[in-house]
């Protein structure tokens, strides 16, 4: 993860370093930290994207996010392990 930007509407920018050798990007977040209650997953596909954009977020929260790529080949999915965690808190600008 290299960047998170709050938007107008309550909705989060997250931007990340691309990975050419990844198939699809996974973000988790969460308003836990361990990711545990109220975790959110959302899948990029393509290696090329390097940002995506989440809506409907709670305004006064704090959300934790972590990312991951994944690449199938024979027929098996690989996971890399998770980033570092970053934080951020939703205001409504």
């Amino acid at each position: 993860l290299t960047k998170l930007q709050n938007k107008k509407g309550q909705k989060l920018e997250i931007r990340w370093k691309k990975n050419t050798a990844a198939d699809e990007y996974q973000i988790q977040y969460s308003t836990n930290t361990k990711f545990k209650k109220d975790a959110k997953m959302v899948k990029v596909p393509g290696a090329k994207k390097t940002s995506k954009t989440v809506s409907k977020l709670k305004k006064g929260k704090t959300y934790y996010i972590r990312i991951r790529v994944y690449k199938k080949s024979a027929g098996s999915t690989y996971y890399s392990d998770w980033s570092s965690v970053k934080k951020v808190k939703i205001k409504n600008k």
